[in-house]
């Protein structure tokens, strides 16, 4: 099959679910990416990978300053924030080049900020990547906001999204989501979609312990900074819970690891016992270092990359209810806890008995390498593909 897969960001290991995808789909089938990239300086991490697998690989340049002049001008329309970042020209040109002259038999879109770009009128089935229900993320991240302006801005763009994600879906011939839970929250605000779910997986080979020696009392965060939901997490968990870890282990350690923190988590620096790494080529050495991981999201929408790389990474993984919802309830390896009283407490014992945490480790890494293949994914999602070609003849 030849596969025009289109997405708003440069597939890479910080962009993991279409960078697995890509590389799955390209063993059986002629993949031909086209990607907006945003200049970041980590933006083109692993597209050599990508290069290596794919047919064709096309990257469109797009300006993170033009992004958010796009995104301020469209504050009084109806379009939310999240399309007008990356609504780009010359993307969209090339995506209805690209299409009408390739010979497809299929149009993967990833991500509703890539909507837009999806060329229409040419007849070829289209399945589009949902990912996350943005309409629940931003709602529920217009409630965990303090800041009054932050709410009232994070308010207005879930209101937008409530209009523009369903109608923008009712356009594609199927679309795929990655739990059970995201779809039920997409349905919910249309009930004519038809949406699947696809999970997200991990390399448990490229995201497994390397033997190194683990720190006793060295806590893990780890995730893209940028995304203001890791964000909140880490300045949450280092200001309501490390201070009372500290207060029982003096030397314990929390290192927040991920690319692009902002000015509010790089301050963290300057706390005793805290450490922000800022982006790193390779995760796995902190992951590997560690002796607990944590994802205390306050804001969460599908299934947290985060907590299935530490459980691959052999980790006890203490997460909130939010983070661990796709995942199932009572998952080996996980600890759940919500309150910073209860994620003290937890980390405490593990501080405690390290044994406990070794065995608890273990269980995790087999939870995944069972439950959580991209292998499996893929197949599922080839499944819709098959459905949506189907549909079409």
């Amino acid at each position: 099959m030849r596969i025009l897969f289109i997405a708003p960001y440069v597939p890479s290991r910080i962009r993991v679910r279409p960078f697995q995808i890509i590389k799955d789909l390209a063993k059986r089938h002629e993949l031909h990416v086209l990607a907006l990239d945003e200049s970041d300086g980590t933006s083109t991490i692993g597209i050599d990978e990508i290069r290596d697998v794919a047919a064709r690989v096309t990257i469109v340049p797009h300006s993170r300053t033009k992004g958010f002049a796009q995104a301020l001008l469209t504050l009084p329309s109806p379009i939310p924030i999240s399309a007008a970042y990356c609504w780009s020209r010359q993307m969209k040109r090339t995506a209805f080049e690209t299409a009408y002259k390739g010979g497809f038999d299929l149009i993967h879109v990833e991500h509703l900020r890539a909507a837009h770009f999806a060329p229409s009128a040419m007849q070829i089935p289209t399945v589009f990547d949902a990912v996350d229900c943005l309409t629940s993320l931003f709602r529920q991240m217009a409630r965990s906001k303090k800041n009054p302006l932050a709410r009232a801005v994070m308010s207005l763009e879930a209101a937008k999204l409530a209009h523009y994600e369903p109608r923008v879906l009712q356009r594609f011939d199927r679309i795929v989501a990655t739990s059970d839970t995201e779809c039920a929250a997409l349905m919910a605000l249309n009930s004519a979609l038809r949406v699947e779910s696809v999970p997200n997986g991990v390399d448990t080979d490229y995201f497994s312990p390397k033997g190194t020696r683990r720190i006793p009392r060295r806590i893990i965060f780890s995730g893209k900074m940028s995304y203001s939901p890791n964000a909140q997490a880490a300045i949450w968990f280092a200001r309501q819970v490390f201070p009372m870890i500290r207060n029982s282990w003096q030397d314990a350690e929390f290192v927040i690891a991920g690319s692009n923190p902002p000015e509010n988590v790089r301050m963290l620096n300057d706390v005793p016992g805290i450490r922000v790494t800022g982006y790193l080529d390779d995760l796995r050495p902190e992951l590997d270092a560690a002796s607990v991981a944590v994802t205390p999201m306050q804001t969460a929408v599908g299934i947290q990359n985060k907590v299935l790389e530490a459980m691959s990474m052999a980790l006890p993984v203490i997460a909130s209810s939010l983070a661990v919802r796709a995942i199932g309830r009572d998952a080996p390896g996980i600890i759940e806890a919500n309150t910073p009283e209860e994620i003290a407490s937890a980390i405490d014992r593990l501080f405690r008995n390290p044994e406990e945490s070794v065995e608890l480790g273990k269980q995790a890494r087999e939870f995944v390498k069972r439950f959580f293949s991209w292998q499996a994914a893929v197949e599922k999602l080839e499944a819709v593909y098959a459905e949506a070609l189907a549909h079409n003849r």
